[in-house]
């Protein structure tokens, strides 16, 4: 199933939620309109916002209602983007989705100030309408994001970081904005009562799904829209590294800018790294199966168990 086709059942919705975005970020002063035109907005593929879609259709027996999804698929859609403003900071990044960065252009400084201004204009748009619910979702996602930012910048180049502060860290940066977007769909009209912790548990499983998937387009995908070996660049010590380094790939790592990419490629496809790597989150994918299995067949249905297949497999 292609990605078009995994949002088809929501893309009215969808449709809904970037004109919403179009409208929202406006502002008199000049330079924040020249900061948008330079922010690729308009090339994200909205996983967030089709997820939360998804999931309310699936958990309502496949009924996609408006109930002000939107707005919430907007909101959680800027939040995620003032996160990539900021992450391109810390990283120095240049490109992003095929597009030079607003740093790059701007500079850290006015970049810092349009992350932030991304931020309170997705709470400021919740707040408006009274969703004390999405805010307080927003809020405490956020605190996780920063918290998993900051043990990550704590244990770079630490090659003798353990799985387990590396799934600490995605778990936090990732997996707790999808597990809180899970949370709120759990509590819309029409969806089942009392399974709140199921839906967040789905979301936070989904969430460390997509960032092993995303960690595993730094080594072996040439269509992700930002440069190739990144995450090793700056010292991210990710699952894929992890399990070369156990293999005594630390050399390799190390000599990474004097050898080039590869010596590093050879030896991670002939330890299988890539399937190991997928092996690893293997349960994540089969709690999520099981926890999707749990709802009626419907479109909506079919298309996230389609988009959870795609965060897992993607190269782009």
């Amino acid at each position: 199933m292609d990605y078009a086709h995994i949002q088809e059942p929501v893309q009215p919705l969808l449709r809904s939620t970037e004109r919403i975005l179009a409208a929202q970020g406006g502002s008199q002063v000049r330079l924040i309109s020249q900061l948008r035109q330079r922010t690729p907005v308009d090339k994200g593929k909205k996983v967030r916002a089709t997820f939360l879609f998804l999931l309310a259709g699936a958990a309502r027996n496949g009924r996609s209602a408006d109930d002000g999804l939107p707005l919430l698929g907007a909101a959680i859609e800027m939040l995620h983007l003032s996160s990539l403003v900021h992450d391109d900071i810390v990283d120095n990044s240049l490109w992003r989705r095929g597009e030079k960065t607003p740093n790059h252009h701007f500079g850290d400084f006015l970049s810092v100030l349009w992350g932030d201004f991304l931020f309170i204009t997705s709470v400021r748009m919740l707040s408006r309408e009274r969703r004390n619910d999405a805010v307080s979702m927003l809020a405490e996602a956020s605190r996780q994001m920063i918290e998993g930012q900051i043990l990550e910048f704590e244990n770079s180049f630490n090659y003798d970081i353990s799985p387990q502060t590396y799934y600490a860290i995605i778990r936090r940066k990732t997996a707790s904005l999808f597990a809180g977007i899970a949370g709120l769909a759990a509590v819309l009209p029409g969806a089942p009562a009392g399974r709140a912790k199921e839906f967040q548990r789905f979301g936070q499983d989904f969430g460390m799904i997509f960032q092993v998937g995303d960690d595993l387009l730094d080594l072996f995908s040439e269509r992700s829209g930002k440069g190739r070996f990144q995450d090793l660049k700056e010292g991210k010590v990710t699952l894929p590294y992890i399990l070369l380094l156990r293999a005594g790939g630390q050399p390799l790592i190390r000599g990474f800018a004097r050898s080039g990419p590869r010596p590093l490629l050879e030896r991670c496809r002939a330890l299988g790294i890539r399937e190991r790597s997928l092996a690893l989150i293997n349960r994540y994918h089969r709690r999520c199966t099981l926890f999707l299995r749990s709802f009626p067949p419907s479109p909506c249905r079919d298309s996230l168990e389609g988009l959870l297949e795609f965060v897992r497999c993607r190269d782009f």
